[in-house]
């Protein structure tokens, strides 16, 4: 029997405590196939579940039988695993591999494998928080091994038992370093078998090299004159097969894909890939999609690549966590530079969390080291969301050591909030770092940007400088001929992208920035825009069928092949007699032709510019062309100006700028010293007298800040949270606030 093919079909899923569940007996649920997540966009549940698989299996002598063992992509986010009653393994981590043995537990006839989830807010497993879903279930594939007695160690952090990493030393020479760790039957000494080493470049063999399995990282074979991993210029890779012999025997063999290329960041000139400047300008993303979730497959991952590659990016954060294996397989075919993270979006003082990152950390790089297209290990994002205290700096330290002493052939980053001062401790940890800036969306104007980005080199000169996330939200049905900062609209994301993206490319200091977010993902503490669920930052819609202006904005700065798109297509119907007219593009000029008139522009910073453009009443077809490129529009004049593409807020919330206008002043509604709505998340959530009056006003408010930014005030909760209360019950709230002195 093929038992490989049978381990993501029929399995049954029960929403339940573990304590009412008997893991040995088989349970009725919901039969569902793997991958698959629990999470409804109108059940955000955070709790405890369990998956069974019940199958049959011919157990063999003992003398005759093989090792079984089960890996699993992904389980999210804490898993504890039984076969037929008896515990045989745990997990802690959402997004990494692992594996367990089944072997002991077997029986012949039928088996009862159960596994156990839980993706509580109370677990001390990150992450803890962000502004993301943790979706829970078994969201990645089941795979099933079988194996001699002998064999490399499936278990050994999620690995096939072999660790394997790249180097180009100073000669020019590419070298394969490895681990291998070998599990033996009982009786048997390592010191029998010998692990065979073959580089093959497109079928052919450029070097091999036999050792003694050792389980640590050593060199194990050297090549003269690699073929570089290039980035999009060529992401060359060879095959790496691994066999396990003895006495010309093989007893297992394995094989990955591996890519040699060196990598620099100067602090003054940015990252060097094989000793050339490249400017890393990416991308961010989350795993989740539209229909399924954090639960999708090969086919969507692929969707998501292609998209990545038509914009033209070289450069991917794959936040917050360690993304699906299979997509770093795409970002090296690609030749895409990646940053991958763990899920570390808070850190306290407790030490089973610190340890628990360490683990993810650990599986994280030792699954993925192999990949020439990972160039960051990026260590924390936010952690000083709730405050910034001095533990955390030590903590940080002693995890950045850490991470070089599982891997130190790639830099070490971190991501920051505008909160942390420039001149912070946490700002020199990581090899490089980078910041989340959002000015000119939640705080500040276009042009801080500038100011920032100049200020941390001035005070951080030999700090490497990267963005790691940047953008604004907005809901393609509203649009605007004068876009302005929270009118959601299609047109204020594109100034916004159009206005601080030149800032970053044009400082070589930058190391590279990421526009977050590539694509709309879910976030069930966000309600913009009348969106419920999610985060509408991104360049391309959740179903992924739209792309957003902003979209062609970096196509035009970024992709070489020749385009032009009008922009603000969707917004057609006008209200006036002339238009501003722009297209996107990579080309030098663009010409239109509007109603038979034809006018000509340069393209200046990805767009071309037509102003003052005559509209008669009716349809007016435009026609945008440069070479063999060309787009066409519908704009659509009316008499009057067309309200449906103006967002009207269906709950404004608060306006607290009137509160005291015809009232009371501003010192007597947020009186010194005492708690008000105008304190932040964590001072509020410090004080329990606080929590207790906010829960019994506002209950479903109470509980959406446990996850909320901490640095934020309660002010601006109510400003893009948009809880359903009143502005008279939200001032009611903020009077009992005031009665609560700041300790």
């Amino acid at each position: 029997m093929d038992y490989a093919k049978l381990w993501n079909d029929n399995w049954q899923y029960i929403k339940k405590d573990w304590d009412q569940i008997n893991p040995a007996e088989p349970i009725c649920g919901e039969s569902v196939m793997l991958p698959h997540t629990w999470y409804q966009d109108d059940d955000y549940y955070q709790g405890e579940g369990a998956y069974q698989k019940l199958f049959y299996y011919e157990k063999q002598s003992k003398e005759t039988e093989n090792r079984i063992f089960l890996k699993f992509h992904g389980v999210d986010k804490v898993c504890e695993i039984f076969l037929n009653g008896t515990k045989i393994g745990a997990h802690e981590g959402g997004y990494t591999m692992f594996a367990v043995e089944l072997t002991e537990a077997l029986i012949s006839g039928q088996n009862i494998l159960t596994v156990m989830i839980g993706n509580g807010k109370d677990l001390q497993v990150s992450p803890c928080s962000g502004d993301f879903a943790v979706f829970g279930g078994i969201h990645r594939n089941v795979e099933w091994i079988d194996t001699k007695q002998t064999c490399f160690d499936r278990t050994y952090y999620g690995t096939d038992g072999v660790v394997l990493q790249t180097r180009v030393n100073p000669e020019g020479k590419g070298e394969l370093w490895a681990c291998d760790m070998v599990s033996v039957q009982a009786g048997e000494s390592r010191e029998n078998y010998q692990v065979r080493y073959e580089l093959i470049d497109h079928n052919r063999v450029a070097a091999t090299a036999s050792v003694t399995p050792e389980g640590t990282l050593r060199k194990v074979l050297e090549v003269s004159k690699p073929v570089l991993w290039n980035g999009l210029n060529q992401g060359h890779m060879y095959t790496v097969r691994v066999t396990l012999v003895k006495n010309e025997e093989i007893y297992d063999s394995i094989e990955r894909n591996v890519g040699f290329r060196s990598i620099e960041v100067d602090p003054e000139k940015g990252f060097f890939l094989n000793h050339e400047h490249v400017k890393l300008h990416g991308v961010a993303k989350h795993q989740d999609t539209a229909g399924v979730y954090s639960a999708a497959t090969m086919e969507h991952w692929k969707t998501d690549m292609s998209l990545i590659g038509e914009i033209g990016a070289n450069a991917v954060r794959l936040s917050h966590y360690p993304h699906p294996k299979q997509v770093y397989d795409l970002c090296d075919e690609m030749g895409i530079v990646v940053w991958s993270e763990i899920p570390l979006l808070k850190l306290t003082e407790d030490a089973h969390l610190f340890e628990n990152a360490k683990e993810q950390l650990t599986e994280m790089i030792y699954q993925n080291m192999h990949h020439p297209s990972i160039c960051f290990w990026g260590l924390q994002n936010e952690i000083a969301i709730y405050g910034e205290f001095p533990y955390m700096t030590e903590k940080m330290q002693q995890l950045n050591t850490f991470a070089h002493q599982l891997d130190d052939t790639r830099y070490t980053t971190s991501s920051n909030l505008n909160s942390v001062h420039v001149d912070s401790s946490l700002n020199r940890i990581t090899d490089v770092t980078a910041y989340n800036v959002y000015y000119g969306w939640y705080y500040g104007e276009f042009e801080d940007h500038a100011k920032f980005l100049d200020e941390f080199h001035r005070v951080n000169p030999n700090m490497p400088l990267g963005i790691s996330e940047y953008g604004a939200d907005t809901n393609t049905a509203y649009h605007s001929e004068e876009p302005k900062v929270n009118d959601y609209t299609e047109e204020y994301q594109a100034l916004y992208h159009e206005s601080v993206y030149p800032m970053m490319a044009e400082r070589d200091f930058v190391w590279g920035s990421f526009v977050w977010n590539m694509f709309d993902f879910t976030s069930p503490i966000r309600k913009a825009a009348n969106i419920e669920n999610r985060n509408i930052k991104g360049l391309v819609t959740f179903d992924r069928k739209t792309r957003k202006d902003s979209f062609y904005y970096y196509k035009a700065m970024w992709s070489s092949i020749p385009f032009v798109h009008i922009a603000s297509k969707r917004f057609a119907n006008r209200g006036h007699e002339t238009m501003t007219v722009k297209v996107y593009s990579n080309q030098e000029q663009v010409t239109i032709t509007v109603n038979k008139q034809q006018m000509t522009q340069p393209v200046v910073n990805g767009s071309a510019v037509f102003e003052q453009v005559s509209l008669e009443m009716g349809e007016n077809k435009v026609v945008a062309e440069s070479g063999k490129c060309r787009d066409e529009a519908v704009f659509v004049r009316l008499s009057q100006p067309d309200e449906s593409y103006v967002y009207v807020d269906q709950n404004p919330g608060i306006n607290v700028r009137n509160w005291f206008l015809d009232e009371q002043s501003e010192a007597e509604l947020f009186p010194e010293g005492y708690l008000s709505i105008r304190c932040t998340i964590n001072d509020l959530l410090a004080s329990q007298e606080a929590i207790e009056v906010i829960a019994k006003r506002m209950p479903d408010v109470a509980k959406a800040i446990q996850d909320m930014v901490g640095t934020f005030t309660f002010e601006m909760f109510f400003k893009f949270a948009k809880p359903n209360y009143t502005e008279e019950e939200v001032k009611a709230l903020n009077a009992e606030l005031t009665k609560i002195s700041i300790s």
